[in-house]
């Protein structure tokens, strides 16, 4: 787990739970033997990808880097308009 501090900012969509936008846990799981899922959770414990995993980014290496992180915040935004479309 790799925590990300974000500067106030209207690019990431708020948590549905808190309201947050700026604190966030970066998390990387194996899920096959060449595929890791990388995805955030809010501080508050929220997992918009919890219930769908293809929701998460997928990386070989599974690495908490800068480039996977932004990546997995563009999974959190998707699955939170999509949460919200529903």
């Amino acid at each position: 787990m790799t925590q990300i501090r974000l500067a106030p900012n209207t690019s990431i969509e708020p948590c549905p739970k808190c309201g947050n936008n700026t604190s966030f846990e970066a998390h990387s799981a194996q899920v096959a033997e060449d595929c890791c899922n990388v995805w955030v959770e809010c501080v508050c414990g929220y997992d918009p990808t919890s219930d769908d995993s293809g929701d998460r980014y997928e990386d070989v290496w599974g690495a908490l880097n800068h480039t996977t992180m932004m990546w997995a915040l563009d999974c959190w935004n998707s699955a939170i308009r999509g949460w919200e479309a529903r």
